[in-house]
């Protein structure tokens, strides 16, 4: 079986995850790695048997030779390393967010679009496989009814280390809170209607958010997120007969009509991995041989979608 060859930009935590599902499954294998940092490549390059380390985009393209790219750097720079990766013309993939700005992801998507580059960008949620039991539960028992998200985020925590830049920050709605704002897409489709509310205590971009959402499903949305409150991730689908939730999001459970609640197992890989990461990869693998994507897959004009909704919950 001939493998599909990865040349992987980026050598930090999340470009780890990756190599640990890259490894585990039989066809694919990653065999170039470039970073900024030339250390932490070589560190990963010799713990997942990576053969070439490269000074370069180009040289990592040229003397690996990879069927696809996958951009893994930090949310400041992905817009200008995944503009210059989709000009060697090969299937790429993007963690996410495919640009910190709206506008940035659509130019993204716009030339990913006029060289048919065929795209996908990390959501990793969207391969949980307990978010994909929990909607076999709500149709078993009838239509999906109602979505709740909660996005809490811990912003305190984000100021107190620091890690990352003031524009990040100031775009955290974009950064990070995209991961919850997309499940409203993923378990109800797309969005017809938005009525929000969003008030600040210090984020430009809002740090308070309640919306109510018009879904194609004819399912009714809500969104609700305090980002100095403490509080955490929470999902849950109202359907007919049943309601499913998780919270965190890595835990499911479902409680029937005689309250009786029973919980979600996820199966080995997502026990094994970091959740979502092993399907997500195989999928990145049909993508890049078959040339298509399908549901769950988000692909740079998918990820735009989910940017813009973010956009209209924010201020």
């Amino acid at each position: 079986m001939k493998k599909v060859r990865l040349g992987l930009i980026g050598a930090g935590w999340v470009a780890r995850k990756h190599l640990e599902v890259i490894s585990a499954i039989e066809n694919v294998e990653a065999v170039g790695i470039t970073s900024r940092t030339k250390a932490k490549a070589e560190v990963l390059s010799k713990e997942y048997r990576i053969p070439f380390i490269a000074d370069s985009l180009d040289e990592l393209v040229d003397l690996a030779k990879p069927d696809a790219l996958m951009v893994l750097v930090s949310d400041d720079q992905v817009f200008q390393v995944a503009a210059r990766a989709l000009k060697c013309n090969l299937p790429l993939f993007v963690e996410k967010p495919a640009g910190l700005l709206p506008e940035e992801n659509l130019k993204l998507a716009e030339i990913a679009r006029k060289d048919s580059i065929p795209t996908m960008v990390g959501f990793n949620r969207r391969y949980y496989s307990i978010f994909h039991k929990g909607i076999e539960i709500i149709k078993e028992k009838g239509k999906l009814l109602g979505i709740s998200v909660e996005g809490h985020e811990r912003m305190w925590r984000i100021y107190e280390g620091r890690k990352f830049s003031q524009h990040v920050i100031d775009n955290w709605i974009f950064a990070n809170s995209v991961h919850t704002i997309d499940l409203l897409r993923f378990f109800g489709g797309e969005v017809l209607e938005v009525k929000s509310i969003a008030h600040k205590i210090k984020e430009v971009r809002g740090d308070q958010f309640a919306a109510v959402l018009e879904l194609k499903s004819g399912a009714i949305g809500e969104y609700i997120s305090h980002w100095y409150s403490p509080g955490g991730w929470r999902v849950v689908l109202y359907g007919e007969g049943a309601t499913v939730e998780f919270k965190p999001l890595e835990k499911g459970s479902w409680t029937d009509k005689d309250f009786k609640t029973y919980e979600i197992e996820p199966d080995g890989v997502d026990k094994n991995y970091k959740q979502g990461f092993y399907k997500q990869m195989e999928a990145f693998v049909r993508l890049v041989t078959e040339g298509k994507s399908s549901w769950p897959m988000l692909d740079l004009e998918g990820a735009y979608k989910t940017m813009k909704l973010a956009e209209e919950l924010s201020l």
